[in-house]
């Protein structure tokens, strides 16, 4: 999954309309390693590479030869204050970012670019087919910092096939519901409480919708499409995934009973405006950009979007993402970064990894306002401090970012038939209205598919 920039222009436009067509990529024991330097050994094998998550690490006195990591990654955006921090802790080690990607961080790969570390994108299946990519498990069964890290629950799992790690997560970006308070307050509302419903949602959008004033309840809201199956129990995993990845369940009556209620956002209470009247009304395509504007009332947010929003000119907060029939659920966006097979730093590229499970990685996370996928005392009041979530419903935040559920696009193979065939189109009658039954065929065919597709890769 691609996770975006920060730089407002680029991000937005990507993660506007188009995106929302596309949009359909517990706790062990904390650790109990004290010593806060990393050993003469660090950079050559794994069981001592790290320090344990509670304190950070300072290098050795010793010289060591210094060494460039290279990583393939679309863009850099808050990992280059992971990068700085990384550097700090391991001086001899810098990272460079190759952002010249070739339509696909593989293609780079294949056609023999310098990689180190690797920002995985469309899933592993076709990474796993070319044989790409270095095999972290054993890394991982050596690497203290890992070990003792008090982890999210199923958090590595999400990413493992096979019973092999070939990537973990480099980001956690929790998605949430940004309100517009200025018109919340203007059609005589308050914030909810953080344990608010689907309906309630819907109520408080019907309230704030006045056509006539080109005042909406929401935009972007058909995003919310596989987060609320998620929540009501209808699908395990997002993208409409079923419990181990294996097929899309877009074609169940549960799941289709959940889409019919998404759609009549739009087709019954028209509390989202369709594509024509978001033409009409000059509402821009990029959600961001309308929500901008004030007269709308909800839209989804992650942390890509906090530069913008704080641009506003009006009052904003943030709400988790609301409860369903089974509980409250979220789409934790989480970035896959894996390690070449050609890597001639592997174990140093290892390091970083590791790095991304240190208490110091995990704050600089919070601070750009993601979410953290490692517990400790340090963090836990960590949110109250960061001054990107100053007045805001920081309990809410928090709230969601402790929810499941974590994205698993590594697992779950033909990323691009499942987007182009099945939730693309999906997306659009969502919007617009028509006949969901429609897509029951994409949704067989892209089934039949992934089976030969996972049997071909031993999955």
């Amino acid at each position: 999954m691609i996770r975006k920039s920060k730089n407002a222009a680029p991000r937005l436009m990507m993660l506007g309309f188009v995106v929302l067509l596309c949009f359909l990529t517990i706790l062990p024991a904390c650790s109990n390693n004290n010593d806060p330097k990393p050993t003469s050994e660090a950079t050559k094998t794994p069981d001592t590479s790290t320090p344990a998550p509670t304190e950070a690490a300072t290098p050795e006195p010793e010289k060591r030869d210094p060494v460039t990591l290279t990583v393939l990654t679309w863009f850099v955006g808050p990992n280059q204050a992971l990068f700085d921090e990384f550097t700090k802790m391991y001086p001899w080690i810098t990272i460079e970012a190759n952002t010249n990607i070739n339509g696909g961080i593989i293609n780079n790969v294949i056609a023999g670019d310098k990689a180190d570390l690797v920002f995985l994108d469309n899933g592993l299946s076709e990474w796993m087919s070319g044989d790409l990519l270095e095999d972290l498990t054993p890394y991982i069964e050596k690497d203290q910092r890992i070990q003792n890290a008090d982890k999210v629950a199923n958090l590595l799992e999400s990413f493992q096939t096979g019973g092999k790690q070939w990537t973990v997560p480099y980001s956690d970006i929790p998605m949430w519901i940004v309100v517009n308070e200025e018109l919340m307050n203007k059609y005589g509302m308050t914030m909810p409480g953080n344990d608010w419903t689907y309906d309630d949602l819907l109520e408080m959008a019907k309230k704030a919708t006045n056509a006539a004033n080109n005042d909406w309840g929401g935009i972007g809201l058909h995003q919310l499409a596989d987060i609320m199956t998620m929540a009501n129990g209808s699908a395990a995993n997002w993208r409409y995934m079923n419990e181990d990845l294996t097929a899309s369940v877009v074609n169940t009556p549960a799941v289709m009973d959940d889409l019919k209620w998404i759609q009549e956002l739009s087709t019954k209470w028209n509390v989202h405006p369709n594509s024509e009247q978001m033409k009409a009304n000059g509402i821009p395509a990029d959600p961001a950009e309308a929500f901008l504007n004030g007269n709308i009332l909800f839209m989804i947010g992650a942390d890509w979007y906090l530069e913008a929003l704080n641009k506003a000119s009006f009052e904003w907060d943030v709400l988790p993402m609301p409860m369903g029939k089974e509980k409250q659920a979220t789409i934790h966006q989480a970035g896959a970064i894996s390690i070449p097979k050609a890597s001639e730093h592997k174990e140093e590229a290892f390091l970083y990894i590791s790095f991304l499970f240190d208490v110091a990685a995990q704050k600089k996370m919070i601070e750009n306002g993601s979410g953290n996928f490692v517990k400790h005392p340090e963090l836990d009041g960590y949110y109250d401090q960061v001054d990107i979530w100053k007045g805001k419903n920081v309990e809410g935040v928090k709230q969601n970012s402790d929810m499941c559920c974590f994205s698993s696009d590594p697992r779950t193979v033909e990323l691009g038939t499942l987007a182009g065939n099945v939730n693309g189109p999906l997306a659009k009658l969502l919007l617009d209205g028509g006949d969901l039954s429609t897509i029951i065929p994409h949704v067989e065919s892209y089934n039949t598919k992934a089976a030969e597709t996972r049997k071909a890769l031993g999955w």
